[in-house]
């Protein structure tokens, strides 16, 4: 008679998963809130490409076109 082997079935282990998902949300977090608080910095030209750049502080609703 063939002798069939029984092998006892494999637990998957979720926990490294689990820990994996946080760490990946607290990074994700982490890069958005430092992306949140950066500020943009200004852009300074010099040269030809200053010359004809003009910066308005008037919003656009109270601009005059003529």
């Amino acid at each position: 008679m063939a002798e069939i082997k029984i092998e006892p079935k494999r637990r998957v282990n979720v926990l490294p998963w689990i820990v994996g998902m946080v760490l990946l949300a607290l990074v994700i977090l982490a890069a958005a809130s430092t992306a949140h608080r950066r500020a943009a910095a200004p852009v300074h030209r010099s040269g030809a490409a200053a010359a004809d750049t003009q910066w308005d502080d008037i919003p656009p609703k109270l601009r005059q076109y003529a």
